[in-house]
C-alpha cells in the first residue's frame, strides 16, 4: 500500500509543471483540480489484480471512477506455469481543466478561426506556450453554447467554435493528432436561469457558453 502511494505522489510531483496554475485572463478560468480521494486497498483476491480509481472529467465536471478487480490473463501452455504480474500502473493526475468564455473569444454567431478576438487569441497563445513547455497525453476542446436556439443550431456552432480553438493550438505548434474538437451545444450547463426578459436571461447564461480545454497527462488506458 505505502510502494502504491509512493508511485502515485511520484507521478503528481512529475506533473506538477503541467498542472502548476498559470495566470489567467480574466475570461480564462482554471476549474480547481478535485483532493486527493482516499481509496482504501481491498485484500489481496487469488487470480485478481486490484486497478485502482482515478479522476476523469465528464459532463463539465470531475467524476471518481472507483478501482475494480480485474482477472489476471494466463496463456495456456503445456506445463503449468505460475505467473507474477506486475504491479498495476498508479492512477493519472486528474485533468487540467481550462474554461474560456466563448463571449470573449467569439462575437455573436461567429465560430470560425478567423473569428476569434485578438484578446482570445492571446489566451490561447499563453495556454498553447504552457503545454509546448509540459509534456501530455491528449487534450480535449469542448465548445459549448446556452440553452437559447435550436439543438441543431447549437450543435453546430460549438463544434465550429471548439474546431476553430483547436485550429488555433495547432497554429500554436501544438500536434493535431493528440488534439480532439468536440461540439456538445447546450450539453453540461453551469447555471440554470429561470424565466425573465431575454437581455437578462442572456446575461444569466453567459458562463453556459464557453470554450474547455481539458489537458490529460497521461494516456495510460483505463477500464
Amino acid at each position: 500500500m505505502k510502494r502504491k502511494l509512493m508511485a502515485f505522489v511520484a507521478q503528481l510531483v512529475g506533473a506538477t509543471t503541467l498542472l502548476a496554475p498559470i495566470i489567467a485572463n480574466a475570461q480564462v478560468v482554471v476549474v480547481p483540480p478535485p483532493v486527493y480521494h482516499y481509496e482504501r486497498l481491498p485484500p489481496p483476491r487469488h487470480g485478481m489484480v486490484w486497478h485502482s480509481g482515478y479522476w476523469r472529467w465528464a459532463h463539465g465536471a470531475y467524476v471518481w471512477t472507483p478501482g475494480l478487480w480485474a482477472p489476471v490473463v494466463v496463456e495456456p501452455g503445456p506445463y503449468r506455469v505460475v505467473v507474477v504480474s506486475p504491479p498495476p500502473a498508479p492512477p493519472p493526475p486528474p485533468p487540467r481543466v481550462e474554461r474560456l468564455s466563448a463571449d470573449a473569444l467569439f462575437p455573436f454567431d461567429k465560430g470560425g478561426v478567423n473569428d476569434i478576438r485578438p484578446q482570445g487569441l492571446a489566451d490561447i497563445a499563453q495556454i498553447a506556450a504552457h503545454l509546448r513547455a509540459s509534456p501530455f497525453g491528449h487534450v480535449e476542446v469542448r465548445g459549448y453554447t446556452d440553452r437559447l436556439g435550436t439543438d441543431a443550431y447549437n450543435l453546430d456552432l460549438s463544434q465550429r467554435r471548439a474546431d476553430a480553438v483547436k485550429a488555433e493550438l495547432v497554429a500554436q505548434g501544438l500536434p493535431a493528432e493528440k488534439i480532439r474538437a468536440e461540439g456538445l451545444g447546450s450539453q453540461d450547463p453551469i447555471v440554470q436561469c429561470s424565466n425573465g426578459s431575454r437581455d437578462s436571461v442572456i446575461q444569466c447564461l453567459q458562463p453556459n457558453r464557453r470554450v474547455e480545454i481539458v489537458t490529460y497527462v497521461s494516456d495510460q488506458p483505463r477500464w
